[in-house]
């Protein structure tokens, strides 16, 4: 006799749908600005929406189990992926493969903001190690320890490799992709 393969209910998780509305989600300060847990505990993919200062830039960095992707909403980024550079502008989806370093700036006048979307938690359990809950305010960028918050990007899987992006490096990619 055979048996047939399992059913959508066989395989169904007990997740239940979720949502969080515009305004809702835990905040933290990471490395000076804010990023906002937009999916629910539990849910996939990782949704952070990620809010950068003008002049930001992430460190030289690598993710060693995720795309690191995101829809820009707002803002200008430069980006440098291994060695090919990019610019990214309002409405840009961007995917960096999963083990390629890369580093971006925000670039113009404009903050940014992202839709980060990730299939793992590592990232999320990064910014929960590090950030400070919004709740207790804005941190003072000459008091966080990088040092130590790129310690814990190594344990949590996106080692750090380098220094941010300079303003120049930024203004360079933003001039040739014209």
């Amino acid at each position: 006799m055979s048996q047939a393969g399992p059913t959508s209910t066989d395989t169904a998780t007990q997740r239940r749908p979720a949502r969080t509305a515009l305004g809702e989600g835990d905040e933290y300060w990471f490395y000076g600005d804010l990023a906002i847990v937009r999916s629910p505990e539990g849910a996939r993919p990782i949704i952070i929406e990620h809010h950068m200062s003008r002049g930001a830039s992430t460190p030289l960095h690598v993710h060693n189990d995720l795309d690191d992707s995101f829809l820009l909403l707002s803002g200008t980024l430069a980006v440098r992926c291994a060695d090919e550079t990019l610019v990214a502008r309002a409405g840009d989806y961007v995917s960096m493969p999963v083990g390629v370093p890369h580093v971006f700036r925000v670039v113009g006048d404009e903050d940014a903001v992202l839709l980060q979307t990730h299939a793992t938690t590592t990232f999320l359990d990064f910014i929960k190690a590090v950030g400070t809950p919004a709740e207790r305010g804005r941190p003072d960028p000459a008091s966080l320890d990088y040092a130590a918050m790129n310690q814990v990007a190594s344990e949590t899987g996106q080692p750090v490799l380098g220094p941010p992006m300079t303003a120049e490096e930024g203004d360079a990619i933003v001039a040739a992709d014209r």
